[in-house]
């Protein structure tokens, strides 16, 4: 398996409004995700909706391995349910939550979203993220005045050894270090030399032994 396996929850979404700024809510209705109100034909509508997904657990999970809930995307304030146990309250912009304990044989994920405008919703990709319990985190690359590119993040969660990082820049290799996980996150960062062409693409792999635990890739403009 390639780490983060990432299981999307795209649809069959519940979509219940339950308060309309003005007026009478609209009928709930079915929707798929990712997508903003009005692209779940709640054109113009302002107030609070739920939304509603239900899934199964993910297979067989190992002893290393843990489950995330993840969005890339919100806009509006929600409150976020995981099988009635509140996970965030007010909560804006993205999220990830780690919900291996809260994990049933059936589950129910509400995410009730209070909107100023029908541009809110869950915009971004809702999935379950399956992770090693040591994961990448904070992942930023900066283009450099001399043409390089600057690679930060930390290494965060638990590991009974030392992992090994490794740095790729179209392809080549060029960083490596051993380095610890911790809970708070372990911090490094590389650059990845200028080269003509200019790199256009870089990779992080982080390896416990022989098995890939996160890869990162991104792309940057050539």
């Amino acid at each position: 398996m390639i780490y983060p396996h990432r299981i999307r929850l795209r649809g069959p979404w519940e979509c219940i409004p339950v308060e309309a700024s003005t007026g009478v809510p609209p009928m709930p209705r079915r929707v798929t995700m990712p997508g903003r109100f009005r692209d779940h034909g709640l054109t113009a509508f302002a107030g609070r909706a739920r939304f509603i997904r239900r899934f199964g657990y993910p297979g067989q999970i190992d002893d290393h391995e843990r489950i995330w809930l993840t969005c890339a995307g919100l806009e509006g304030v929600a409150d976020i349910q995981l099988n009635d146990l509140i996970l965030a309250r007010d909560h804006t912009g993205p999220f990830a939550f780690e919900v291996t304990p809260q994990m049933k044989r059936h589950n129910r994920l509400e995410v009730a979203i209070a909107a100023d405008s029908d541009s809110a919703g869950l915009w971004g990709e809702v999935a379950l993220e399956i992770r090693c319990s040591a994961y990448l985190s904070d992942l930023e690359v900066q283009q450099l005045a001399d043409g390089g590119v600057e690679v930060s993040g930390r290494v965060r969660g638990t590991c009974d050894s030392a992992l090994e990082l490794y740095g790729l820049g179209d392809r080549a290799h060029v960083h490596y270090q051993r380095i610890e996980a911790r809970q708070e996150g372990t911090p490094f960062r590389f650059v990845v030399p200028a080269r003509q062409p200019p790199a256009v693409q870089v990779r992080v792999d982080l390896i416990h032994v022989s098995t890939v635990w996160y890869t990162w890739e991104t792309s940057l403009g050539a």
